[in-house]
């Protein structure tokens, strides 16, 4: 009983956590869609649920993606300019979790850096406590030309402006 008790006020009042995940997007073109997958998603974060704070910096390698497709993982890289951009980071500025019991809706608010390009972003989702291991999903949409980013051709064809961008994370 003591245990849970001294793990509920830690976390009321703002506990540390070590994140890591991933992120995978799906673009479409004119010929289908298309995903790719990033695995490095990581960093430190703290949280108070109770004042629905939130702090810290979670980063992904964007030299990493990978769709199974090494031509189009290349245009990816471009894009990017991993070479002068290689990090996209999210600086958190709050977590809002809605209800109560081990899975609620969440929304994770904060400022993403892409590109040399720092806007604020909300990433809607859902939070699950398992013990002392929260895991969190979600989604939002990403606008290419927000951060500065020309949507890659191939053979006359352009990727859609518009990529949706899930994310799955676990904080230690």
């Amino acid at each position: 009983m003591w245990v849970i008790l001294i793990f509920l006020a830690s976390v009321a009042l703002g506990q540390s956590f070590r994140v890591t995940g991933k992120a995978i997007y799906e673009a479409k073109a004119p010929v289908g869609a298309f995903q790719g997958v990033n695995s490095t998603l990581q960093g430190q974060v703290k949280v108070n649920l109770a004042q629905g704070e939130a702090s810290g910096e979670v980063c992904l390698d964007l030299a990493a993606w990978d769709s199974k497709e090494p031509l189009r993982d290349r245009h990816t890289r471009d894009m990017f300019e991993v070479n002068r951009f290689p990090k996209a980071c999210l600086r958190l500025t709050g977590l809002e979790a809605l209800g109560q019991g081990q899975e609620r809706e969440a929304v994770v608010a904060g400022l993403l850096n892409l590109h040399g390009v720092e806007r604020p972003l909300k990433v809607k989702g859902t939070l699950r406590q398992e013990g002392n291991l929260y895991r969190f999903r979600g989604s939002f949409l990403l606008r290419l030309g927000d951060y500065g980013l020309k949507a890659p051709t191939f053979l006359g064809m352009r990727v859609a402006e518009e990529v949706k961008v899930w994310v799955e994370v676990e904080a230690r």
